[in-house]
This record gives C-alpha cells, structure tokens and sequence, in this order.
C-alpha cells in the first residue's frame, strides 16, 4: 500500500495523484516479492494519544459510576420507584461495560462478542426484573440482537476488505446493504412471531428501494468522466 509523500494518508497502489491533497504519487514499479518498498504507516507519538484516550474512557466512567452509586442510594434510603431504579443500575453497568469495548481495550472481535453479550445480558436482566411478562427475550430481543451482531461482523469483514476502493461510491453502498439486511432480518423476526411464518412487508420496500439506490449510484459512478471522480474523491477527503 502506497502513501502520499505530502500529507501521508494511504492510497492504492495504482493511484497517479492523492486524492485528498492532489500531490503526485511516483510510480516506483511493482515490488518484488518478499519486499516492501512502501513505508510501514507508524504513530510517532503512540504513548501521548494512548494517555489521552485512558483519561477520556476514565472520566467517562467516573460518570456512569457517579450515576449507579446516586441511583443505588436513592434506592436503599429514598422512597423511589424499585424497578426503575434496578433497571438505571444495570443499566449504568452495561454502559461501563459499553465503553471498554467501545474504546478497543481488547482485539476487535472480542469487543464486538463483548457488546453482544452485554445487550444480551442487558435485557435477560430487565427481563427478569419487569416479571418477565410475555416472551420478547426469547422471541424477539435475542434474535435481533443475534442479527444486529452477525450483520455488524459480516459487513465489518467486507468492509475491512475494500476499505480502500473508491470510498466515496462504496462507503454509502455498503451502508445501504447494511440497513437493507437488518431490515430484513427484524422484518422476518417480527413476522415469524406474530404469523407463524417469514412474511416480509415493510422490509421489502427498504431492500428493493436500497438496490434501485445502489444501482443508480454505481451507474452514476461508472459513468463519470476520470476527472470528475478525482474531484469527488478530493472534495470528500477519500
């Protein structure tokens, strides 16, 4: 993978000018192979951003914890609603749990695992604590999430993939694909429930009006001049 030689930010190898600053990329030919003459991307000052992400993620959680002690006491030495209260102070658990994960402490997959967990958790708990009236945990809360989650990991490995293939054209197609296929999912979730079997109605029209978009943004893509895409790809910073 290239680099530009002026602000730095990574282009395709194949790429005759950045696209954000519109210096000239020189071609140094194809790279042997077991060699890299392209320069490894570094973070020259990896300790001070890692110093001001940890007082960030710390202040944070000092908040949430500020909330579920308030809450706690409110709950053992005030007359207050029980079940709104257990629901704010596990509720404020999951969000310190949220925000680790979100930070990317651990690797990505087990961020992602972490935060499916957690909503899953999350809502057994409330589950319980609001009498567990009906089965929306089981029939309806944990397979949307279970959708949410393999949606999110599939989407993400693509993404990671093609992250750097005209991003001014892909990231909105890849995002309408996204929506589409949740759409389904809960759709076909919520159908399945209520039916008995997968009736897809409103979905239907998200997905079919999703696929006209994403047709008409590639063919709009593919049928610009060269010039016009390396203006849309400078003005958009991709």
């Amino acid at each position: 993978m290239a680099y530009c030689p002026k602000c730095g930010v990574e282009v395709d190898n194949n790429v005759k000018n950045c696209p954000l600053c519109d210096f000239p990329i020189p071609d140094i030919g194809e790279e042997p192979k077991g060699e890299k003459r392209y320069p490894l991307a570094v973070n020259t000052y990896p300790q001070e951003h890692q110093e001001k992400k940890n007082r960030i993620f710390y202040a944070l959680e000092i908040i949430v914890a500020a909330v579920f002690l308030i809450n706690m006491v409110l709950y053992w030495f005030i007359p207050f609603n029980p079940t709104i209260a257990q629901i704010i102070m596990i509720s404020s658990v999951s969000l310190a749990l949220y925000l680790m994960f979100c930070f990317n402490y651990l690797p990505a997959l087990v961020n992602l695992l972490g935060c499916y967990f957690t909503t899953l958790l999350l809502g057994s708990i409330i589950y319980v604590i609001v009498g567990g009236s009906g089965d929306w945990f089981v029939n309806y809360a944990m397979p949307i999430v279970t959708i949410l989650f393999i949606d999110i990991l599939v989407f993400g490995i693509i993404y990671k993939k093609n992250r750097h293939r005209n991003q001014f054209i892909y990231a909105p197609v890849f995002l309408i694909a996204f929506s589409a296929t949740l759409c389904l999912g809960i759709d076909g979730v919520i159908s399945y429930n209520l039916l008995g079997h997968l009736r897809f109605t409103w979905s239907l029209i998200v997905a079919i009006s999703g696929i006209c978009i994403i047709a008409l943004l590639m063919g709009i893509y593919h049928g610009v001049p060269d010039r016009t895409k390396a203006y849309l790809k400078k003005k958009l910073h991709v």
